[in-house]
């Protein structure tokens, strides 16, 4: 048996529980409603982008990284013969 979890807007739920609800094979309609605080996908990728690096903002999460040495390797990487 497989369970398949749907997330659909609150106006087209019940067009799709009428529908399942014909299907023969379907064993058992389970419904749970997200609270708007909490949402499926409530931010577009670029807001979830800005919250994480105002979040890391002075926490120096690349404090050990040298940016010279960094550079160096790639360009060591560009030199190398296949």
């Amino acid at each position: 048996m497989t369970i398949l979890k749907i997330t659909v807007e609150d106006e087209q739920a019940d067009q799709l529980r009428n529908l399942l609800q014909a299907v023969s094979f379907v064993k058992n309609i389970e419904e749970e409603h997200l609270s708007k605080t909490n949402p499926v996908e409530s931010d577009p990728p670029y807001e979830k982008i800005k919250k994480l690096l105002e979040e890391a903002k002075g926490k120096n999460l690349f404090k050990d990284i040298d940016p010279s040495a960094w550079q160096r390797a790639i360009r060591k990487e560009w030199d190398r013969d296949f």
